[in-house]
């Protein structure tokens, strides 16, 4: 059965899935995932430990006419989704209202991942992306629903650090099943330095996270749940519920264990700036 998402046509929603589920975050090679291991396990002694951290995100909603428009209402869903999300790892979000752009840009609007439109609007329009999330929406490329960089990108690229999402897949949008704001819950995850929970399937290096089972390829819709799926080791499961994984939104409900002390490390090395807010 064909399957529509943003202005894009799939043979099936496993096709969309195969193609990416409209996650464009890039994934990272073996040799930045060895380097990250390595600085992390480097220092790990001389990390900052933190309790709690309080993140402010800075809205920039991209506009084109009538198209894009953000309501409050969906920002203040967004930020609570995010807080159930990311509890585990004593993260609170937060915004304000007199911080929110709206800017009305035909290039931007339709931007992709790594273009030159992507860098312009950012460039114009990002704050400090040491201290904060930027958070972008638009119309984005067709098929696309978003994409965010990694901590350990922050330091040799600052301008494109953020998080991008499709404005129609924040809470109550039209992007149906991804409408109720889990793609920028899923793009925070990538910004917090979590990979996909299948990546590399169960022949590569993984997501280096040890509690979220391999699978060979990633798991979409509303898997049924009690079944091991594809998972690669005879008597586990796929993680089918894991906010890091390509099921429909209203699947997505819960991070493991150590994908939360995963993000806490990656806080305490590569974002840094966030210690001080």
């Amino acid at each position: 059965m064909a399957f529509y998402i943003n202005n894009k046509e799939f043979e099936s929603q496993e096709e969309f899935s195969k193609f990416g589920r409209g996650c464009a975050t890039k994934t990272p090679s073996p040799i930045e995932i060895l380097r990250v291991d390595e600085e992390i396990a480097a220092n790990k002694s001389k990390r900052r430990l933190f309790s709690k951290i309080s993140i402010e995100v800075r809205f920039h909603h991209i506009t084109y006419g009538g198209r894009g428009l953000i309501a409050k209402s969906q920002r203040v869903k967004q930020i609570e989704l995010l807080n159930l999300a990311f509890s585990g790892a004593n993260l609170t979000f937060k915004y304000s209202e007199s911080t929110v752009h709206y800017i009305d840009n035909y290039g931007w609007y339709y931007m992709g991942h790594g273009s030159a439109a992507e860098r312009e609007a950012k460039s114009k329009l990002g704050s400090d992306s040491k201290k904060c999330l930027n958070f972008y929406t638009g119309g984005l490329v067709s098929g696309l629903l978003g994409w965010a960089t990694f901590p350990f990108d922050l330091a040799g690229d600052p301008v494109l650090d953020g998080v991008v999402v499709l404005d129609e897949s924040l809470p109550n949008g039209s992007a149906a099943p991804y409408n109720l704001g889990m793609t920028g819950v899923h793009e925070v995850g990538h910004w917090l330095g979590l990979y996909h929970t299948f990546q590399g399937g169960c022949s590569g290096i993984g997501d280096h996270v040890h509690d979220t089972p391999a699978h060979i390829e990633a798991n979409y819709g509303e898997p049924e749940i009690g079944i091991p799926h594809n998972a690669c080791i005879a008597g586990e499961f796929a993680p089918i519920n894991n906010y890091m994984n390509y099921v429909d939104d209203a699947w997505m409900k819960e991070l493991t264990d150590a994908q939360v002390s995963r993000v806490k490390e990656q806080i305490m090395m590569y974002r840094t700036g966030l210690l001080n807010t």
